[in-house]
């Protein structure tokens, strides 16, 4: 049983279905640059390992569209002409291959040429009502390409790549993002610096004056004593 993508030209065609057909495939790893992978694939074909058993993808697709110059009037009838000669040459030869002996059919072939390919032009760019003024060149271009085996030989490729060193150097993690907590000890340029919290103090008690006591014992000494009572006595008979 394999496993095929469903976005792979595979599935859009069976005629070339065994061209991307893989058992169970595995990464064997990924790299920035189709050299990188290239010379993956020769080191282990150099070690007599199986290499139709192995897939090259490229991932992270980008479309590159370089713009080369601005299209205008005479440029669209100079491409017209130089493309009608061209094909001119080439069907005008071919006609004194079997006609030999005279030029009429080369010089023929090439007006025709001329004029096929310059009204071609012309109409094309009318078409388009001038909202391309420009030509360019398209590409579409991956930026990394991962290396794929199949699951039986998937173990003999990493130990023959881990042996020759051709296994890709794993990616370096960026750095973590620094918390908020962990601050520079000097504040940046117009902040104020941040204030560490003080611990409450604990209010001391107040030690009591014995001012209030000896004011207290001198009242109790300069008042008055209460004249003691005595009880009545007895009046003596006479």
């Amino acid at each position: 049983m394999s496993q095929t993508p469903r976005s792979s030209p595979a599935a859009a065609s069976p005629l070339t279905a065994r061209l991307y057909d893989l058992e169970y495939p595995r990464s064997l790893g990924v790299y920035n640059t189709y050299e990188e992978v290239q010379s993956v694939v020769d080191t282990l074909a150099d070690n007599q390992f199986p290499v139709q058993s192995t897939l090259i993808v490229g991932t992270d697709l980008k479309l590159m569209e370089r713009v080369t110059g601005r299209k205008t009037w005479g440029r669209v009838i100079g491409q017209g002409v130089l493309s009608g000669l061209w094909m001119g040459l080439f069907l005008g030869l071919m006609l004194m291959l079997l006609n030999p002996g005279t030029f009429l059919p080369l010089i023929s072939s090439m007006i025709m040429g001329v004029i096929f390919f310059t009204l071609w032009q012309v109409v094309a760019y009318a078409l388009t009502r001038g909202q391309r003024d420009f030509t360019s060149m398209t590409a579409t271009i991956p930026m990394q390409y991962e290396l794929l085996v199949e699951h039986k030989h998937a173990e003999q490729a990493r130990q023959l790549l881990a042996s020759t060193g051709a296994s890709p150097v794993p990616p370096q993690m960026p750095a973590p993002a620094p918390t908020p907590t962990d601050r520079p000890a000097r504040p940046s340029y117009g902040l104020p610096a941040e204030q560490s919290p003080q611990q409450p103090q604990q209010p001391s008690h107040p030690q009591q004056s014995p001012q209030p006591q000896q004011q207290s014992q001198s009242q109790q000494s300069q008042a008055p004593s209460a004249p003691e009572q005595r009880a009545p006595q007895p009046p003596h008979e006479s």
